[in-house]
């Protein structure tokens, strides 16, 4: 019943519309730097389709992935994200097959913008999140698990853009033991960003991860896509991606949409270009 409810409450948003200019945090993995405007909420949700696994194939399936931002003040936002509904299915090298589906979990956090951007200082932003155990056991940590960010941003020229991240994870999974084990995970991010137009922009980004203190690899990934406009408070998007390593998802793709609603009054009017990031999207975690 919770993840009916989740689900429900993720797809829905209200039909009314406002025009002030719209910065996003989907579709690539780097966070943006900007915060959402005072008193606006702002929809982001898609779905991921991804491959991986050596011995054993996985197929997943996920959405609604979903994010909700909502300007509290000035330079600060909360966050609340879910990780979407799963349909995963795996295929041994005997030729069987099994399949799991369920949700995963969600998350509340918030976005504190720092400072604005001043010469060669980036625009810099810190976001913190803790993980709610809310969903099915094969997609869930069963813990709450912390987070926190540091994402920056350059504006290049007048049509290009660079971001990057640096984040501390604590993640939770089963071991080859078949217990939960908490480990913390360095995560690392850097998109290039390209506005094309005044509508359509597109991007190059390489994101991963590493576990700290273990000497399997990181999980390495390049990806690229483009976003449009179509009004002032709705975009679409679409990304595909590649694994550059072996702890990697081996290729992935993935769609969605932003929508922006509520509001009064003028808001800054700031350079987009391509301050844009997935929350929940390409990588495995």
């Amino acid at each position: 019943m919770l993840c009916v409810v989740l689900m429900e409450c993720f797809l829905l948003a209200p039909v009314f519309c406002f025009s002030q200019e719209l910065i996003t945090d989907r579709p690539d993995q780097t966070e943006s730097s900007s915060v959402a405007p005072v008193g606006y909420f702002q929809w982001e949700t898609g779905w991921t389709y991804s491959e991986f696994g050596d011995h054993e194939r996985f197929k997943n399936h996920s959405f609604p992935e979903t994010l909700w931002r909502y300007g509290l003040i000035d330079n600060l936002e909360l966050r609340f994200g879910f990780m979407g509904y799963n349909w995963e299915e795996a295929d041994g090298t005997d030729n069987s097959s099994m399949s799991y589906d369920g949700c995963g979990d969600t998350e509340i956090g918030m976005k504190l913008r720092l400072w604005e951007e001043d010469g060669w200082r980036p625009e810099t932003a810190v976001l913190t999140h803790l993980s709610l155990p809310t969903g099915k056991e094969a997609f869930s940590s069963n813990r709450t698990d912390p987070s926190y960010r540091l994402a920056f941003s350059h504006t290049l020229t007048d049509d290009l853009s660079l971001g990057y991240n640096l984040a501390q994870n604590w993640v939770t999974d089963e071991n080859d033991l078949g217990d939960r084990d908490t480990r913390s995970v360095l995560a690392y991010s850097a998109v290039l960003g390209l506005g094309v137009t005044e509508e359509l922009g597109t991007f190059i980004e390489f994101f991963g991860e590493s576990a700290t203190g273990k000497s399997d690899g990181p999980a390495n990934s390049i990806d690229f896509g483009w976003t449009y406009l179509l009004s002032d408070n709705l975009q679409i998007d679409m990304l595909a991606g590649i694994g550059l390593s072996d702890k990697a998802a081996d290729w992935f793709i993935g769609t969605g949409v932003v929508y922006r609603f509520g509001g009064s009054g003028e808001i800054e009017r700031v350079d987009n270009l391509n301050r844009r990031r997935n929350i929940t999207g390409a990588t495995r975690y």
